[in-house]
């Protein structure tokens, strides 16, 4: 698998954007895009992301030349570790959801209140 791609898998399965982990490993955001896009990057800043994202860099090294598997060259773990992780965000959306819909029928129940107040003092 492409080297770009495992640091990305592992970055979104920490929940980490490409901006969050360069603050970690203080450089910038456009860095990272690149890494992940080409797997080309300085040793010491390879290691320092293996370091945030629990990666072994001698196995990142080693499994560059790795076969392909799979859907565009995903393994199956990587992607149900990926499913598994558009899952749980797809929950907190949808908790988010009702959350907001009952605050919307709140602030309905409290506007016509005003509304029924402003209407007796009239």
């Amino acid at each position: 698998m492409h080297k770009g791609l495992k640091i990305k898998l592992a970055r979104i399965s920490k929940g980490l954007t490409q901006e969050e982990l360069a603050e970690k490993i203080d450089k910038t955001r456009p860095l990272v895009s690149s890494i992940e896009q080409s797997g080309q990057g300085n040793y010491y800043t390879l290691k320092k992301i293996c370091e945030v994202l629990e990666l072994d860099i001698e196995t990142l090294e080693n499994e560059l030349n790795e076969p392909a598997k799979g859907y565009n060259g995903l393994n199956a773990n990587s992607l149900q570790k990926e499913n598994n992780r558009l899952e749980k965000e797809l929950q907190l959306y949808q908790e988010l959801c009702e959350s907001q819909k009952e605050t919307i029928l709140s602030l309905k129940a409290q506007v016509k209140l005003l509304q029924t107040q402003i209407h007796i003092k009239k």
